[in-house]
């Protein structure tokens, strides 16, 4: 049971994350859902304009031909000056429809309700519905579904005034509803909301405007409807070809509409897109300014014209299991890494690489996947996991300073402890080239034998340890190892466990070497002071092979070095006590010291197990002894 319990302490985070990503998912499937649109909007929005068919045309009842038709009652055009108040007589959007068929266009469909008999009286009604019944085949009018909510909530159904619903053949009529989503942006086609409102009114609702308006033309665009396809918006409003309808009004800029060939062949919806007439809605594109009803429509027809719109693919049932899973999966996948940044990166890239795939299908392929969610799941993994990498890192960092700062110095353990992932290999057995310094105090056995005599052993622990403390403070100045410490002896190495290049160890080690006699010098001082006897060392230098790494068993390991560079040091010891030199060294040590260190060449010696051997001291010690 270890194993599994390990397994699963190891790997508490992404579990724990895993789990409460199901349960957000679950319980916010409708915001997931907003989220997803809004991103496809977003993509929309940035991949910027595209051209619209040049069949569709929108004829809008803009802020202009509001302002034109203020001052038409100066006009000697009978139509113009009928158009000083809103809504204008129907006899105008009966020249309208005259106009646009002379101009050439195959269908014109109103983005206006005509539910109510005119205000100018039945003549004007009828002057409308005889323009009506000559372009039957090609003329659609708007119907409306009108919901209210409250107690006497319910739907009625805004259908066309009875002089023109009593027409025969039958007028054309097409449904201007849109289903706005639950924030109230109008992402779906107009004409999906169909089926609905059928299912509340009856068979009486009409197709949508833009479908109704392809019937019309006997165009093989694909009228189906389903709830999960979008529109596919061609740019900011005003970016479907538009025309103002003063230009169809105004009989100069007719002229000049006719001749030049806009409305040839054209699909047109006339509608309204002054703010005046609030019929502004939100959609993609739309901004603050909003998206004019009619230009929806209009959207609506070119993308069936294109045969291109953005299918939505909703999230499947038990999608929150399926974030969990992947979310689990990615973070114990990201868990390979050590450190937090390939995670990071390794979790961020991926979600990155999801979201631009996802892209790439909405602006390419019209097709809409629900990763908004799923690339938000890794890329908080990835935080997540990244933050529990650097803790666990530092607490790596940290335990590792504390081990190794035991007999390395500050900045070498610091080095080591900042890179835990290669401390194995530097602590492991590797054979290296280092030197290695001996120091080891004159008569300490008689002294020690006195001390005790004297029953004065707690005094020699503490000086020994005080000594102990220089020898440990000047290795570590030159980021030294201190390797162990051997009754009143102290072994260190200057290369290990991080290599550096021999000249450089070499002078490290040396000025250690002063330094440990200068320290010494100050605690004699001391001692003498308080009438106590002053100690003499001795400190061997010696250059060569090694092993290093944690040596020893399960239950108690050190690291430490063996070798022929920590044999030569032993031997010279014996030497350096018989010349009386402070400070011995073996040739390849002193071969590489700088020039303004002097030294003197004592001999040759017989070093057991190694044979001959030239052995140096500092010149300075040997002259200071021979006075």
């Amino acid at each position: 049971m270890a194993g599994p319990l390990g397994w699963f302490r190891r790997h508490t985070l992404v579990l724990t994350l895993g789990g409460v990503v199901a349960i957000v998912a679950s319980l916010n499937a409708t915001t997931l859902h907003l989220l997803n649109l809004r991103f496809a909007g977003w993509v929309q929005e940035l991949r910027g304009r595209r051209t619209s068919p040049d069949r569709v045309v929108i004829v809008a009842i803009d802020d202009f031909s509001l302002q034109q038709a203020d001052n038409a009652d100066l006009s000697d055009d009978p139509l113009l000056r009928s158009l000083s108040q809103w809504p204008w007589p129907r006899r105008v959007h009966g020249t309208v429809l005259e106009r646009l068929i002379e101009s050439g266009a195959d269908a014109v469909g109103f983005d206006l309700l005509f539910e109510a008999p005119s205000s100018y009286g039945p003549d004007d009604d009828q002057v409308f519905a005889d323009a009506l019944q000559r372009q039957q085949q090609r003329v659609v009018l708007g119907t409306q579904v009108l919901s209210t909510r409250g107690p006497v909530a319910g739907m009625s159904f805004l259908d066309l005034a009875p002089s023109l619903s009593r027409l025969s053949p039958p007028l054309h009529r097409g449904l201007l509803n849109g289903e706005p989503d639950s924030d109230g942006v109008i992402r779906r086609l107009p004409g999906n909301a169909v089926p609905f409102f059928r299912r509340q009114l009856g068979t009486s609702v009409p197709d949508g405007l833009a479908n109704a308006l392809l019937k019309r033309v006997d165009s093989d665009a694909n009228l189906s409807s389903s709830g999960t396809t979008l529109l596919d918006p061609y740019g900011p409003p005003r970016t479907i070809k538009t025309i103002s309808i003063w230009d169809l009004l105004e009989p100069t800029a007719f002229e000049s509409v006719k001749a030049s060939g806009l409305l040839k062949e054209a699909i047109v919806l006339v509608g309204p897109t002054a703010a005046v007439f609030q019929d502004l809605h939100p959609a993609v594109f739309a901004g603050a300014e909003g998206m004019p009803g009619v230009e929806l429509h209009a959207t609506e027809l070119a993308n069936r014209l294109d045969g291109r719109s953005l299918r939505s693919i909703s999230a499947p049932p038990g999608w929150n299991w399926v974030l969990a899973a992947v979310v689990i999966a990615v973070g114990l996948g990201a868990a390979r890494w050590d450190r937090p940044l390939p995670r990071m990166g390794y979790l961020l890239g991926a979600a990155g690489l999801l979201t631009a795939v996802s892209a790439a299908l909405i602006v390419w392929a019209g097709l809409q996947l629900p990763v908004v969610g799923l690339a938000a799941g890794i890329a908080l993994t990835g935080f997540l996991s990244s933050g529990e990498a650097t803790v666990h890192l530092q607490w790596q960092r940290r335990r590792l300073r504390r081990t190794l700062g035991r007999y390395l110095s500050p900045a070498v353990a610091a080095e080591i402890a900042d890179q835990p992932e290669e401390a194995d290999g530097l602590l492991g057995g590797r054979l290296v080239d280092v030197v290695v310094l001996m120091s080891d105090i004159r008569g300490f056995t008689a002294f020690t034998q006195t001390m005790t005599d004297q029953g004065r052993v707690k005094e020699l622990v503490e000086r020994l340890n005080r000594y102990f403390g220089e020898v440990v403070d000047a290795v570590h100045a030159e980021e030294g190892t201190v390797d162990k410490f051997i009754g009143d002896a102290v072994l260190a190495v200057f290369g290990a466990p991080l290599p550096r290049e021999a000249p450089i160890n070499a002078r490290a080690a040396i000025r250690a070497a002063l330094s440990l006699q200068e320290r010494l010098a100050r605690l004699n001082k001391e001692w003498t002071a308080e009438g106590q006897p002053a100690w003499e060392q001795v400190v061997v230098l010696s250059y060569g092979w090694v092993v290093s790494g944690n040596i020893g068993c399960s239950n108690r390991m050190d690291y430490t070095v063996i070798g022929d560079a920590v044999n030569t040091a032993s031997r010279l010891e014996a030497v350096a006590k018989q010349c009386k030199a402070s400070i011995v060294m073996s040739e390849a040590v002193a071969q590489m010291l700088p020039s303004e260190l002097c030294t003197q060449d004592l001999g040759t010696f017989q070093i057991r197990g190694q044979g001959l051997q030239r052995v140096f001291a500092l010149r300075s010690d040997t002259d200071q002894n021979e006075r």
